[in-house]
């Protein structure tokens, strides 16, 4: 690799953290989808918050797929098998097999956008538009007055499709405002814990007292939340994006803020890269028109910084035209 002063130094990166959301994470641990990606949660257990699992680890993970090669002589039942032991059956050679120091499972991040944003506040507002009923929901936020940091629905959030990080976000600030005297005092209070636990876990810098406030409210929602089996709006818990909140004050500790490792700045290249690209192109064999849409903005910027530098450089400036 080169650095900034044009040396060339031979590096030998290490995999610590891995950034993904729920799917890739299943992809790239070999975990069967629906059980946790970091411990042997199984998928009907994901409720449980009473039982400590252990750890998934790479050498277990590697050592079952090794053993299920070594039992199997056709793809399909390879793959049952992997199913039947938790491990995803789609793989057959992880890539990090060979990797030194590094186990993948460990390496699987905290998630604020994918995980909070769009899981767990996402599951709250629905339970809340059916415990509360949507018209009535919607009602209230169309009567909220509009307030600074806060952003008016002035048609509510029924109606939104296709809901954005963002606008969650904004739903999630005024929600407990709004279900406050319409959802039962248990159903008020877990979603108290959910959201409290959500901006904690945004925290830039944490210690054992910030830490400790995440198992409080994490212990709080567990206490209060089968309201929610109780009311038939779920039959159960048994969601991966729930269950991983178990995981973020262990994560925090060994890899420090979940700032470091949010993919929110990673969906904003995206729409850099990607999603403006596609509305320029003309939507049939769109990769090439996307990849030259990029290359030229790419020269653009880089073409403005030159003619910055060069009026830096010589002092000349753009003329005033006051």
């Amino acid at each position: 690799m080169t650095s900034g002063n044009g040396e060339v130094h031979l590096v030998h990166p290490i995999l610590a953290a891995y950034v993904a959301d729920y799917p890739e994470q299943c992809l790239v641990t070999c975990s069967k989808y629906g059980t946790c990606p970091k411990c042997k949660c199984g998928a009907d257990n994901l409720h449980d918050h009473t039982t400590k699992y252990p750890p998934r680890t790479q050498t277990d993970t590697a050592q079952t797929m090794e053993d299920v090669k070594s039992k199997t002589t056709s793809a399909s039942a390879y793959f049952e098998m992997c199913m039947e032991n938790d491990v995803n059956g789609n793989v057959t050679t992880p890539f990090w097999t060979d990797l030194p120091y590094t186990d993948i499972h460990l390496a699987q991040t905290p998630d604020v956008l994918h995980q909070l944003y769009q899981g767990v506040i996402l599951h709250l507002i629905k339970w809340c538009q059916t415990l509360g009923t949507e018209k009535e929901l919607d009602r209230r936020i169309r009567r909220l007055p509009p307030a600074l940091g806060l952003r008016h629905f002035k048609n509510g959030i029924g109606a939104l499709s296709q809901v954005s990080g963002t606008e969650r976000k904004n739903i999630g600030k005024i929600l407990l405002g709004c279900i406050i005297d319409l959802l039962p005092i248990a159903a008020v209070t877990a979603c108290r814990a959910i959201l409290d636990f959500v901006y904690l876990a945004q925290y830039t810098t944490h210690d054992d007292a910030t830490l400790g406030y995440m198992d409080d409210a994490l212990n709080l929602w567990d206490k209060h939340k089968d309201v929610f089996l109780h009311t038939d709006v779920r039959e159960d818990f048994d969601i991966p994006k729930f269950h991983a909140l178990r995981h973020y004050v262990s994560s925090i500790r060994l890899f420090g803020a979940t700032n470091n490792f949010n993919t929110e700045m990673f969906e904003r290249l995206h729409i850099e890269f990607a999603k403006k690209g596609w509305r320029a192109s003309n939507k049939r064999d769109e990769f090439p028109q996307m990849t030259q849409w990029v290359t030229r903005q790419e020269n653009i910027t880089s073409f403005a910084r030159y003619l910055a530098w060069t009026r830096r450089e010589t002092g000349a400036y753009a003329l005033n035209y006051d």
